[in-house]
């Protein structure tokens, strides 16, 4: 099916009818970590693949051997500037690099002259003060000269502190451009993977509330769009889609999330060929979906049997035969053709109520070099999984958030990029609203909830009733 371009297509909110409506997309692009093309978030074998918090458009670009991460670009302020961000579902912050950085990397866009962040050069912006926080923050976490200010720590060892800043963020949709007011950081300090990543920044997509809204929580509230949003990666570049309905005709396997942080999903076994590997359902728990860490991690036990069947089962016969070396230690890779790669063992993951999702050679490896391909699986020394950014491949992950659940659909996420395969939602919103004409000044449409999904095995609890109202008043004797 081909894509209407976005400009072009006509925006759909949620409604009981079949026609549908082309998704406004933000493309995603994956690109090198820093200028010499090193590969990004790894300090040392055991945890620098990932980036995850260690406190508690359409498009997007990446590379998943030289970079690690996939981006978006994404417009603030007035005059509008454009930034390039990570897009990362297991954090909530958004943040860029200040004017005023003292120590903040060149960036693929800050290296251009006034590209880094200007509260003055804005007309829309303004500092958050301490004694306004945005809510639901009940209070700035630390002060600096009277405004909120924030300190990061990531696991694979990179930092970022600051404060925030208000402004308009750009949005995308088939009737224009849509400005939202915002905070985000402002970044005045980075170490690290942050200070020498070619992207400008991080954009969160969790459920977190640490440093205020995240910007689709600012989207959703704004235009009253649905609170659900999709990501598709392919090898290279990918696919976003913000505030898109779920059509009423969609029928897919859903996996209900918990927590109120990260998505959090029951991960219970991992198959090969049909049959488990025989590790205790008990060792998954608490498995995450987040985009933000490159690849899979897996307790010790699970680990080290996908990585010595990947070791002693090739097509070809005898693995060592092709051995190829990697960058660390805990690399195992071959030298091998796309004919070889599909001869690869098939896995499933299968989830807590009865579905499950396949798990194929291009979601679990990756090519290192041309030609070169190494099992993208690797050990997080203690209990608790993540599926990343690398394991998403070739799917449409779609995340409802008003049910709390979230389902793998599959996708060519590359021809999604380019606007010649449609997403699985209708209409919505793009990151990326830069150099479009302003919306109309007609009120955004209003969300229709679709009706409730078809049953499927162990479907997640309804929402809770809403409480009784009130009896009416007495009237007066």
């Amino acid at each position: 099916r081909i894509r209407r371009d976005p400009m072009a297509a006509a925006f759909s909110s949620a409604t009981a009818n079949q026609n549908r409506s082309a998704a406004v997309v933000t493309p995603l692009l994956f690109i090198n970590a820093d200028s010499d093309g090193q590969r990004g978030r790894r300090l040392s074998p055991h945890k620098a693949r990932m980036r995850r918090l260690a406190i508690g458009g359409w498009q997007l670009s990446g590379n998943l051997h030289t970079l690690g991460y996939f981006s978006a670009k994404v417009c603030i302020g007035t005059p509008e500037r454009q930034f390039d961000l990570i897009v990362d579902t297991g954090s909530a912050l958004t943040a860029l690099p200040c004017e005023s950085c003292s120590h903040c990397g060149k960036h693929m866009h800050s290296t251009k002259a006034g590209m880094r962040f200007s509260e003055a050069a804005s007309s829309t912006a303004q500092s958050v003060q301490c004694s306004n926080p945005p809510p639901p923050m009940r209070s700035c976490r630390s002060c600096d000269g009277g405004k909120c200010s924030y300190s990061v720590s990531y696991t694979e060892g990179s930092s970022i502190r600051g404060h925030l800043s208000f402004d308009k963020v750009w949005f995308g949709s088939a009737n224009g451009r849509q400005g939202v007011k915002a905070s985000f950081g402002c970044q005045t300090y980075e170490s690290g993977l942050f200070y020498s990543q070619v992207a400008d920044g991080i954009t969160g997509f969790s459920q977190a509330t640490t440093y205020g809204p995240t910007l689709f929580d600012y989207l959703q509230k704004a235009t009253n769009c649905p609170n659900v949003f999709s990501m598709c990666l392919s090898e290279e570049t990918g696919a976003m889609v913000l505030g898109g309905s779920i059509p009423t005709d969609l029928h897919v396997n859903w996996i209900p999330y918990s927590g109120y942080s990260s998505y959090g999903v029951d991960l219970v076994d991992i198959r090969l060929n049909g049959r488990t590997i025989g590790s205790s359902s008990s060792l998954y728990r608490t498995t995450i979906v987040d985009s933000g860490t490159t690849f899979m991690y897996l307790p010790p036990d699970p680990y080290r049997k996908i990585r010595d069947h990947f070791r002693s089962t090739c097509p070809w016969g005898s693995c060592s035969s092709r051995s190829a070396k990697g960058e660390y230690p805990d690399d195992y890779c071959y030298t091998m053709g796309e004919a070889e790669l599909k001869g690869f063992s098939m896995y499933s993951l299968h989830f807590g109520n009865g579905v499950d999702v396949s798990f194929g050679p291009r979601e679990y490896m990756y090519e290192l070099r041309r030609g070169v391909w190494c099992l993208g699986v690797f050990d997080n020394e203690h209990n608790g999984a993540v599926i990343g950014g690398a394991n998403m491949r070739n799917y449409e992950v779609v995340f409802d958030r008003v049910h709390r659940r979230l389902a793998f659909v599959p996708s060519d996420c590359g021809a999604m990029a380019k606007g010649n395969h449609e997403s699985v939602l209708n209409g919505g919103y793009s990151l990326g609203g830069c150099g479009m004409r302003d919306s109309k000044s007609s009120p955004p449409p209003v969300y229709h909830p679709p009706p409730p999904p078809p049953p499927h095995p162990q479907p997640p609890p309804p929402p809770k009733p809403p409480p009784p109202r009130p009896p009416p008043p007495r009237p007066p004797p």
